[in-house]
């Protein structure tokens, strides 16, 4: 898997911690019991596919990293509701919230490749590291960070309308 995601292996293990610390975060925001085994799995089911990968996937493996999140969220929500169920609510709130990922979803794919790389990266980090990421970011581009900020102020702008005007249809 570490060649997947990258073919200089310091690098690979970067990713790979970036990776799970980000599912980590994206389990805990949702208010799962165990996010780390939820990372833990979502890691599991990727390393399952790994041969298919290798020949097969082009694009950031992170991306796939959190579409398979996506569907073991989904599982551990199954599984909540039938523990406990959720108040009316609740599940109105569900599925507003499966609505606004499913738009997200959509949006992204309309951005072209290069853009969906650019706003993933663009918001990988925090703190410090953060503000070297988007310089590194901005220095591969070949821009300034100042016009890394137009560039991503005008993709949110993009995704915001088309996150409007999808939630709108699915209302």
């Amino acid at each position: 898997m570490l060649e997947w995601l990258d073919r200089d292996r310091e690098q690979a293990g970067k990713k790979y911690q970036k990776i799970h610390t980000r599912l980590i975060g994206i389990f805990s925001n949702h208010g799962c019991a165990d996010p780390e085994k939820l990372a833990d799995e979502t890691i599991d089911r990727v390393m399952a596919k790994i041969d298919w990968l290798l020949e097969n996937y082009e694009g950031e493996p992170t991306r796939y990293f959190c579409g398979i999140a996506r569907n073991i969220l989904k599982e551990d929500l199954k599984r909540r509701n039938i523990h406990e169920p959720l108040t009316e609510h609740q599940q109105v709130e569900c599925v507003d919230d499966q609505a606004k990922y499913d738009c997200l979803d959509k949006c992204m794919a309309e951005l072209p490749v290069h853009s969906q790389s650019v706003i993933l990266a663009y918001y990988e980090e925090q703190g410090l590291a953060k503000i070297r990421r988007r310089k590194k970011l901005a220095e591969d581009i070949g821009i300034t960070v100042t016009a890394l900020r137009l560039r991503v102020f005008q993709m949110r702008l993009q995704l915001s309308q088309c996150l409007e005007h999808c939630l709108k249809l699915a209302s």
